[in-house]
């Protein structure tokens, strides 16, 4: 059975640990949390503990899983999948994740494809907090809290209870504007939105559908003039060599500008399309849509500080056509 693995990340005060404890208060007793600290006083992980005395929880303390305690975390995850259980009870159905405040998701996800890891086929979500308390102008200048959004899987708005149900509803529109890969979740029913945070992993967004309707859109006014969400084209005939060597360039290019990557390409040499999917320049293995063959070509680059224009510029014979 497949384990869903939740990376909870947002900018610190976000209210993650908030979350993660509202949702262990459900009986989340096949759950194993890890808490992650930048600092050498373990203060989430002892809230976390004091209302969750059932759960397996594990605290990297004193460090952060995106630098120097990422074979921690890979030894770590491990250990808690493989722990013995309670009598009676089944296995771990997910492990949470919960990464410090100026933690990069990017590096993270790096780990993940550790042989030990990569095996077990855990199902990623990166959960990533918006706090609906604090500016998001000045939010979107902490490059931090940016490569977290860009990351995201789910995008959950916290505190929810600051601002009237307009002013929410434009809130929502903004994240899905930094980020249309990510389903936001802007619901003021706490007990609803902690439900929709940690459910099991379910299909993703179209980048086709997602594509079209960006060009469409044309010149829209951007969620922030720092964050660039932009649609591709591979050209016709073109290989997997090519394309994955443009992926290589396209990350060295923009290196930690670059926030996140899908896209769903027919190369020549394989019959079915294929789902390429980055978080920051860390990429995913590549996957054969056998089940999909009808699935539409689409790309598309969530960047910070660069734009089309510049892409375009940088590579002009390249084998993907930057469109907007």
């Amino acid at each position: 059975m497949a384990v869903d693995l939740f990376l909870l990340c947002g900018f610190l005060g976000s209210g993650k640990t908030t979350l993660l404890v509202d949702y262990l208060r459900t009986g989340a007793a096949d759950t194993g949390v890890i808490v992650n600290e930048a600092g050498e006083v373990g203060v989430d992980g002892a809230i976390v503990a004091n209302d969750s005395d059932s759960v397996p929880m594990t605290l990297l303390a004193n460090g952060c899983v995106c630098c120097s305690l990422r074979s921690d975390l890979v030894h770590t995850l491990s250990a808690l999948l493989d722990a013995p259980r309670p009598s009676g009870a089944g296995p771990l159905k997910r492990v949470i994740l919960e990464c410090s405040g100026l933690s990069r998701p990017g590096p993270v996800i790096a780990s993940l494809a550790d042989p030990e890891l990569a095996r077990r086929g855990l199902r990623l979500t990166v959960v990533c907090t918006d706090d609906c308390g604090r500016d998001p102008d000045a939010l979107a200048e902490m490059d931090e809290a940016m490569a977290q959004f860009g990351a995201a899987h789910r995008i959950v708005l916290t505190k929810t209870d600051l601002l009237p149900a307009a002013a929410l509803a434009q809130r929502a529109a903004r994240a899905a504007a930094l980020n249309p890969l990510a389903a936001v979740i802007a619901e003021p029913d706490r007990e609803r939105a902690v439900a929709a945070a940690f459910a099991p992993a379910q299909g993703t967004a179209d980048p086709a559908a997602l594509a079209a309707h960006m060009l469409a859109a044309g010149g829209a006014a951007a969620a922030h003039p720092r964050i660039r969400v932009m649609a591709a084209r591979a050209r016709a005939g073109i290989s997997w060599t090519d394309f994955s060597e443009w992926l290589d360039d396209l990350a060295g290019f923009c290196g930690e500008r670059l926030l996140r990557v899908k896209a769903v390409v027919r190369v020549s040499d394989c019959a079915e399309p294929i789902l390429i999917q980055s978080v920051g320049a860390t990429f995913s293995a590549p996957q054969r849509l056998t089940r999909q063959p009808d699935a539409r070509d689409a790309i598309i680059v969530i960047a910070r500080d660069i734009d089309a224009e510049a892409i375009r510029a940088w590579a002009p014979a390249a084998p993907v056509e930057m469109l907007a």
